[in-house]
């Protein structure tokens, strides 16, 4: 080998290792970069935020005991109040018309008792006197109109009596009037329905016939070289329409022979119609064969008379099928005719027996209404002789008292009167008392749902009051963090009308177990209530929770991001001389921001958050 083939091929040896020694270079990945996190003990707190609104703890809801005008409203929304102050009052001038009408009833039950223990003077005896002679006056006269009206009564109710006899005569001849109808309608109709099954069988032959003539024509041996030879389509269209025509007969005989020993009605109307669409199938499937003889053309076999013959049968057919087509439409209509005639001629004569019933039925009515008549003006008449026996006696009970001494029952029932009208007046004025509407206790108002002028009802919440100094915190908190939250947790309260710097302590007091749904999602109330000063707070304010749910101290945590999970088991990255290894551990407490574990690590140890590859 030569000096220069050897210095070449060390070149070229050289070259390939430099180009190895390249390309592992360039394909070498560097070392990973870890981040990491010292195992340490501390606290791992658990929390849930949240916004809730400052409210009032208690809050009163006044109304007016009694409906009425308001006249005079004494405060504003805002306006603190103290116990006792004149909130509002309502017009009392009606109240005050009914304590004068009240007085003066007063007045007048003391001036009839004071009459009662005087006794009667001369006067009033007379008048009771008169009195008694007038009712022994109306009493006799009453006695009279009794025997009057007996006699009057007796007339009305026998002319009543006649008018019934009259009103049943001409029911009964208008129901036989009935019957002779429905006789005759029916008589009517089975003729039609046996002229009718007589025109079905003359039919149905001329359906045969015409099928037959049909049959022949297009079978007929010497037509057939040239049949329908200058438009085929009108040979397919004959094909068909035969096969449907055929169909359509054999069906509608094989009905028609069937219901020969069943002629009702309903079978007769049923052939006549299928044998209509019969006899109409027929009409198609002549047309058919008489569009195939038009494009028919003679031959050796065919001559022009023979072709003229077979078009001269076809129309005879279609002649015979069209009358056979309009005696059955005509057996349609005679039949539906009939029925109409019928039903006109039976609505008529059931016209004239509701008529007759109506009229025996308003003359029963009548009689009634006579007889009622007749015992009412009788029993008023009656009553008049009680009542004017009544009168005399209580007219002769008045002229007995008048002239007697006063008795002690009706002196306690003056009295008793005295009493009533003073109660009234006591009744009116609480209930003026009850127009004024007083604070209950100290507070704020919030809220005034009424106006000078306007009527308030004693249903409706007039005003509210809330005290202020007892607030408390209402907020919705989701299902997924509700589970965690439970009453006697602390809270820190921050509001964003003090800025975040300036926290006030809370507990949970109450959670509402009833779901609210919000935009889809379901939250669940919690009420918040302050621990210590809380003054500056006002009604209505935002306030930010902070609820501490869960807290462990002096325990191993570690950061969220450097625990993993890997076959429904949690895991760990700890870096040990640059190298990192998987250790399985054991997570108590999720706080906030770091894990607690109860298992699996030591304190020192490093976990891996990151790796930079």
């Amino acid at each position: 080998m030569s000096m220069r083939k050897r210095n070449i091929i060390i070149i070229v040896i050289l070259l390939i290792a430099a180009g190895s020694y390249a390309a592992y270079n360039l394909t070498k990945k560097p070392e990973p970069k870890y981040t990491t996190a010292k195992v340490v003990r501390g606290e791992v707190l658990q929390t849930v935020s949240a916004t809730g609104t400052v409210e009032a703890e208690t809050k009163l809801d006044l109304r007016f005991v009694n409906a009425g005008k308001i006249e005079e409203i004494n405060v504003r929304v805002g306006d603190d109040i103290k116990e006792g102050k004149v909130l509002a009052k309502l017009d009392t001038d009606q109240l005050e018309s009914q304590l004068t009408k009240a007085k003066a009833n007063l007045n007048a039950a003391i001036a009839n008792l004071n009459k009662l223990l005087e006794g009667a003077t001369y006067e009033d005896i007379r008048v009771s006197e008169t009195a008694v002679e007038n009712a022994q006056i109306a009493l006799s006269n009453a006695q009279i109109n009794l025997v009057d009206t007996k006699i009057s009564a007796e007339k009305d109710v026998a002319n009543t009596q006649a008018s019934i006899a009259n009103a049943q005569v001409s029911l009964n001849s208008a129901n036989q009037n009935l019957v002779n109808i429905e006789i005759s309608n029916e008589n009517n109709l089975n003729q039609d329905y046996d002229d009718a099954w007589d025109t079905l069988s003359a039919s149905l032959l001329i359906a045969y016939n015409s099928l037959d003539t049909n049959q022949t024509v297009l079978n007929d041996d010497d037509a057939q070289d040239t049949l329908s030879v200058l438009n085929i389509q009108y040979l397919n269209n004959s094909s068909q329409s035969k096969t449907t025509a055929s169909n359509s007969y054999d069906s509608t005989k094989d009905y028609i022979d069937n219901i020969g020993a069943d002629l009702t009605h309903e079978n007769i109307d049923q052939a006549l119609l299928d044998l209509k669409n019969t006899l109409e199938n027929i009409k198609t499937t002549l047309n058919d064969t008489s569009n195939v003889l038009s494009a028919t053309i003679t031959s050796s076999k065919l001559s022009q008379a023979e072709l003229d013959i077979l078009k001269s049968n076809i129309s005879t057919a279609r002649t015979n099928t069209n009358t056979a087509a309009t005696s059955i439409t005509t057996s349609r209509q005679n039949i539906s005719t009939q029925k109409v005639t019928n039903q006109t001629n039976l609505d008529s004569a059931q016209a004239s027996v509701n008529s007759a019933i109506s009229s025996l039925n308003l003359a029963e009515q009548s009689l009634a209404a006579v007889q009622a008549a007749a015992d009412t003006k009788i029993n008023s008449a009656e009553n008049a002789i009680k009542s004017a026996e009544g009168s005399l006696k209580q007219a002769q009970g008045q002229l007995a008292l008048k002239k007697a001494r006063p008795r002690s029952t009706d002196v306690s029932l003056y009295r008793a009167q005295v009493q009533e009208a003073q109660a009234s007046i006591e009744l009116i004025q609480d209930q003026m008392g009850d127009s004024i509407l007083v604070a209950p206790q100290d507070g704020m108002i919030v809220e005034i749902n009424s106006e000078v002028g306007e009527i308030a009802s004693s249903t409706t919440i007039f005003l509210s009051i809330i005290a202020t100094d007892n607030f408390e915190i209402k907020s919705n908190i989701s299902e997924v963090d509700i589970a965690k939250v439970k009453i006697g947790d602390e809270v820190e309260i921050t509001f964003d009308a003090f800025g975040m710097d300036k926290i006030f302590k809370g507990k949970i007091t109450e959670i509402d177990p009833a779901q609210t749904e919000i935009s889809g999602v379901i939250y669940y109330k919690i009420t918040a209530t302050f621990i210590g000063n809380a003054e500056v707070v006002k009604p209505g304010m935002t306030a930010n929770l902070d609820i501490m749910t869960a807290k462990r101290d002096n325990t191993l945590m570690i950061p969220f991001q450097a625990l993993k999970e890997k076959n429904d088991q949690k895991y760990t990255q700890i870096l040990e001389d640059g190298i990192a290894k998987d250790v399985f551990v054991e997570v108590g407490l999720r706080g906030d921001v770091n894990l607690e574990i109860t298992n699996g690590l030591t304190e020192g140890q490093l976990v891996i958050i990151f790796v930079e590859e």
